[in-house]
């Protein structure tokens, strides 16, 4: 009779194992979301830079904006967001594209950020080179804003909550480009 030399696990060692891996995957899946929040604020961050760009290009070309603001300092009604992106994207008079499209953009709802929201869009109406003081909007971070376009997106927290924009400016949940 011949017996068996075969070593086998016992349920201990599988265990321990187990435990092991579990220990793992607990240490590797936050560090993993943590990498991907943050690759969607660098994405965000970009758009913000080309959708920046794209307004100017198109006030250069047309030698206005793309909309008329409807309130000096404050940020675009979401109709004026979306005809904007239109214009933008090529739907305007010249058919000439300023913002190339990509996975981020519905017809129904403009450019979207990394998070599915619009971005946030300020235009300098008075062309003085600055936007208008009011608010919260354009003392971000104790700087008054010197730019003719100011971009942002709400980030994670999808829109303006009761936190001020300098608050979310400080934690780095306010995703800019001006």
């Amino acid at each position: 009779m011949k017996t068996s030399s075969c070593k086998r696990f016992t349920l201990i060692e599988m265990l321990v194992v187990i435990a092991i891996i579990s220990i793992l995957a607990g240490l590797v899946f936050p560090a993993l979301g943590l990498a991907r929040q943050n690759a969607k604020k660098s994405k965000a961050n970009s758009e913000c830079q080309s959708l920046k760009t794209a307004i100017i290009m198109y006030e250069s070309e047309f030698s206005c904006w793309p909309v008329k603001a409807s309130n000096e300092g404050s940020a675009l009604s979401s109709g004026d967001y979306i005809t904007m992106c239109k214009l933008l994207t090529g739907d305007n008079g010249k058919k000439m594209m300023f913002y190339e499209v990509g996975v981020g953009f519905e017809e129904s709802k403009g450019i979207l950020d990394p998070w599915g929201n619009q971005y946030q869009v300020i235009l300098d109406t008075d062309f003085d080179g600055r936007i208008a003081n009011k608010g919260d909007v354009s003392t971000i971070a104790g700087k008054e804003l010197r730019t003719r376009v100011a971009v942002f997106s709400f980030g994670v927290d999808k829109k303006k909550d009761k936190r001020s924009l300098t608050d979310l400016a400080k934690n780095k949940v306010l995703v800019t480009a001006w």
